[in-house]
């Protein structure tokens, strides 16, 4: 099983874009690490040298993410993975329908059967994070691949600057199987599945 990896890059300047340490929420990781990208210390906890590895960066070109790029090949170098790994689809800032559309068709294609697929819907702009959230919403019904997990990190600010220590890092997977679960509700012909949903996950 191929092990994938999706992230947007950083449209942070270089300056802006310095290493922290993300808290995981709800989850552990053993290989946690100081970082400038949330996706790196979830890479790190799941390699194995019997699978293969592919990392996928959604780019959106401005002044500063090829610089941005150049610091996330140097973080995944210190992981063994070489550049080669990574596969990078670009896109223009005006971001209209046809750029997002186009964007999705290309990650579809880039991301191969029998894979383990993980975003990080981190940074990009909010079109291009959503991309990335209903893309593992719907990827497993289009091709033959399993979704391993949606994580967010943040960086909480106070008066335009980081608090330092609050970094955190958030599993999202769970709404996805949220998801799924309303789906098969919806299937079963449930009667009241907002009450049945209620009832399954006990709030």
């Amino acid at each position: 099983m191929i092990r994938t990896y999706v992230t947007n890059m950083s449209l942070q300047t270089r300056n802006d874009l310095g290493k922290v340490f993300y808290h995981p929420k709800g989850f552990s990781l053993t290989e946690n690490r100081v970082t400038r990208f949330p996706i790196i210390p979830i890479i790190a906890e799941n390699l194995k040298e019997e699978d293969p590895v592919k990392i996928i960066v959604l780019r959106t070109i401005n002044e500063d993410t090829p610089d941005n790029l150049s610091l996330f090949y140097e973080e995944l170098k210190e992981l063994g993975i070489s550049d080669t790994q990574v596969t990078v689809i670009d896109s223009i800032e005006n971001q209209d329908r046809i750029t997002l559309l186009n964007m999705l068709f290309h990650l579809i294609s880039a991301i191969d059967n029998d894979s383990l697929v993980c975003f990080d819907v981190t940074f990009g702009t909010k079109p291009m994070s959503s991309l990335l959230v209903y893309a593992a919403s719907f990827l497993p019904q289009l091709k033959d691949v399993q979704l391993g997990g949606i994580y967010y990190g943040e960086i909480p600010r106070k008066s335009g600057k980081p608090v330092p220590g609050a970094e955190s890092l958030y599993d999202m997977t769970y709404f996805s199987h949220l998801g799924n679960l309303i789906q098969n509700l919806h299937e079963l012909g449930c009667d009241d599945p907002e009450q049945m949903l209620h009832t399954l996950l006990d709030i």
